[in-house]
């Protein structure tokens, strides 16, 4: 979610963020300023192969695990940009 931008109208990356970015400064809720460390879907992936694991489910949905309640939901959670994942593995024998 810090990755997104809360617009109403727009489903969009911040401005002041990248996807591609190592880490960025978290000034949602409820992380209040923390230093999020953030990998793209490939590092994850690769970091899990390369740790001996075999991907048995990889799939990205459009649902954040988390909304906050007293906001008005943003255009970034309307189904159009992935907002969770799920990832099964198990290490190879």
């Amino acid at each position: 979610m810090p990755l997104w931008a809360w617009d109403h109208d727009e489903a969009r990356v911040r401005e002041d963020r990248s996807y591609f970015a190592a880490h960025h400064v978290n000034d949602t809720f409820p992380a209040r300023g923390a230093t999020e460390h953030q990998r793209t879907l490939a590092e994850m992936v690769m970091t899990v192969q390369g740790a001996g694991f075999e991907l048995l489910h990889l799939a990205e949905h459009p649902q954040p695990f988390w909304m906050p309640e007293d906001e008005d939901a943003a255009a970034a959670w309307d189904g159009r940009l992935p907002n969770a994942l799920s990832l099964l593995a198990r290490r190879r024998s």
